[in-house]
């Protein structure tokens, strides 16, 4: 098992990478005739996804955690846009999945596997996004439920009530796009550490096992390629959208529509997980 907190806080990111950033993003295109500038969020727009499938594969520093699963009514709601800079985004979600995990630290180790569900599990967190360009500024997550697991050297499986929180911590901010949009516009891939604090237990505090997850992104020249629109159709309806992707290697694309506000649909690849997703519903005037 690889990590779940990377996982799907990763996934998350992954995927939020994809909703889921002005910092070092860089214009290489000329301006085209026709933009499409930052859109303009209000407290009440939200967008509803289905997650199918996420995959957390994550080993650092001898922590381990793998997962396979999927979340459906995955809702993005914006709930303040008082700061200057940034937009309050809270999500919540059904989470279905199964689990492999070993974790330690000075206090403790935790050796088990098992399942999630939606009848008993949470997920929800926040994510702030930069007003001007939507770039991914910081993240956090909450797990909490119980699981069905098998916790070492036991044989069987228990319920077990369980809460995972994570704050995730970006050292420059993400650049999922760089308004305003237009065909054929490329930026760039900063330097970018994504650290997770996590903290892993029981809800009652039988064990608490804290964590701290480092994954890593070199600078990449022309990392991101901005195409032109195309219809592209999901549960939601049909959106003429852009077409976002990774100029090397087959790491993700994205789908942007213009009159949705957000992504629409998602596919991505990267070091420690992948996603799929497609917009479901939304509420953006």
């Amino acid at each position: 098992m690889k990590k779940i907190l990377p996982g799907v806080v990763i996934c998350l990111i992954v995927f939020i990478s994809s909703i889921s950033a002005v910092a070092t993003a860089t214009n290489l295109s000329p301006p085209a005739p026709l933009d499409d500038d930052v859109p303009i969020w209000q407290v009440g727009n939200s967008w509803t996804y289905t997650v199918d499938p996420f995959v957390v594969d994550y080993d650092y520093s001898g922590q381990t955690v793998l997962m396979d699963g999927s979340i459906e009514d995955f809702t993005w709601r914006v709930t303040d846009t008082s700061d200057a800079t940034y937009y309050k985004v809270e999500y919540t979600g059904k989470l279905t999945a199964t689990y492999d995990i070993y974790l330690s630290s000075f206090s403790g180790k935790l050796d088990m596997a098992g399942t999630f569900k939606p009848t008993w599990t949470r997920l929800k967190g926040t994510i702030l996004f930069t007003k001007a360009d939507l770039q991914i500024h910081h993240a956090t997550a909450e797990i909490k439920g119980i699981t069905m697991a098998t916790i070492a050297p036991l044989p069987f499986a228990l319920p077990i009530p369980f809460k995972v929180i994570a704050d995730v911590d970006f050292s420059t901010d993400f650049p999922l796009f760089n308004f305003p949009l237009n065909d054929n516009k490329y930026w760039t891939m900063p330097s970018l550490d994504i650290t997770i604090q996590a903290n892993a237990g029981g809800i009652l505090g039988i064990f608490q096992v804290p964590i701290q997850f480092v994954t890593s992104y070199s600078w990449t020249p022309f990392a991101f390629h901005c195409q032109e629109q195309r219809d592209i159709t999901v549960p939601a309806g049909t959106f003429s959208a852009y077409k976002i992707s990774s100029l090397f290697g087959d790491v993700f694309d994205y789908y942007y529509a213009p009159t949705v506000g957000n992504i629409i649909k998602i596919d991505a690849t990267l070091q420690n997980g992948a996603a799929s997703a497609e917009l479901t519903s939304f509420n953006y005037p």
